[in-house]
């Protein structure tokens, strides 16, 4: 991945308009502006369903994610409902030896191996699984949404409504399932669950689960592949780990900040309003660009290097404000995995092929993981 900038003249001018496939839409660049404009659901706000995510999903959905898609109060209940099943990873010991072992097992099967394509092969499993682990669900749950590929119900980038629907139909089921027999996993407690004194409607429980698989499958299965690639290309970090167990942890929040993998995502204006000079009228959008956030010269020095000591690290990889990932908890847990065991089961990976992602922010193009990315894993006594 190039250090280049690509949204530094776009920043300094205090952001552009961009061309959302003919929708104009201002972008927010800097970082201070993306935090201070994340934090202000008033101005801002995340009450319109199908339309925070950036291109709008409102044409293969009509469930509304929850609690992504609410404002305060009510998105700070919806998220209170939910936070400590999302904290688990964090702060549930056996869970996290779990993704711990999974991980571990997805390198010992890279070592077997030899050559990989990670970004198929072993990112792509290793989310699929991971999830399942996190929602309580079996192996064999895993195992189906593999076959999904790396975004739920998006094909090239855009929104394919026959996966969408194949998407709604496995949710259905779980959902009918927990509500008719109960258990113990993530269905299994929304279907049980009290909120402001009555259970979750159907749709209730369909929308919390769909911004789960919707909103953390590329963005990990990116991270974990820009994981290895940047410890094939830096050995040095690869040896660094083997002796630092804080390294994971100051590494794990690097990775996001370097690459980003939520680039950018869409608020609505309730109020007629005007952002970088350009007039909004009530219920148009604006875009919060995390990746150019992250890069802010000002906050982050040597912005473009990424740098697994880096600390203090205050970056939006995981948004700001009220609606923060809930999901960061999980993604942190098994990025650190990821750095822990690679660098204790491998002594060296080297770089066989790669093709960058690239993305489109509005006619700003950036680079975000890697489309395709070939390693070459080998043992320490190789």
């Amino acid at each position: 991945m190039t250090d280049k900038d690509p949204f530094a003249l776009y920043r300094d001018a205090g952001g552009y308009l961009g061309d959302f496939r003919g929708e104009r839409i201002p972008v927010i660049l800097g970082y201070h502006a993306v935090r201070d404009a994340a934090k202000d659901w008033q101005r801002f706000s995340n009450d319109a369903q199908g339309r925070v995510p950036i291109p709008a999903e409102d044409d293969v959905r009509s469930l509304r994610q929850l609690p992504i898609e609410t404002d305060p109060p009510l998105h700070t209940d919806l998220k209170h409902l939910v936070r400590d099943w999302f904290r688990r990873p964090a702060t549930d010991p056996a869970l996290r030896a779990a993704i711990t072992a999974l991980v571990a097992e997805a390198v010992e099967e890279a070592l077997a191996t030899g050559e990989v394509e990670v970004v198929g092969d072993f990112a792509l499993p290793l989310q699929s699984r991971a999830l399942a682990l996190l929602l309580g669900l079996p192996r064999a749950a895993g195992e189906e949404w593999i076959a999904w590929g790396l975004h739920a119900f998006r094909t090239a980038g855009v929104n394919d409504p026959a996966r969408a629907d194949r998407l709604l139909k496995v949710l259905e089921r779980e959902t009918d399932r927990a509500m008719a027999e109960g258990g113990d996993d993530f269905f299994a407690f929304l279907a049980g669950a009290e909120f402001r004194g009555r259970k979750l409607s159907r749709d209730e429980i369909l929308g919390f689960a769909h911004v789960t698989f919707a909103g953390g499958r590329d963005t990990l299965i990116a991270s974990i592949a820009t994981a290895l690639r940047h410890l094939a290309r830096h050995p040095q970090d690869l040896e660094a780990l083997r002796h630092s167990s804080r390294l994971a942890v100051t590494g794990a929040e690097e990775i996001v900040r370097w690459l980003s993998p939520l680039d950018h995502i869409g608020r609505i204006c309730p109020h007629a309003d005007a952002v970088g000079g350009h007039s909004r009228a009530p219920g148009e959008r604006i875009a919060l660009c995390w990746a150019a956030a992250n890069h802010d010269p000002v906050v982050f020095a040597e912005a473009g290097t990424l740098r697994l000591d880096r600390s203090p690290n205050p970056h939006v990889g995981y948004g700001a404000g009220d609606h923060a990932c809930l999901g960061a908890s999980h993604a942190r847990a098994v990025i650190r995995a990821v750095l822990t065991e690679t660098a204790t089961r491998t002594g060296r990976i080297d770089l066989v092929e790669e093709a960058p992602d690239m993305r489109d922010i509005g006619g700003v193009v950036h680079q975000r993981g890697y489309a395709r990315l070939s390693l070459r894993f080998h043992r320490k006594d190789d």
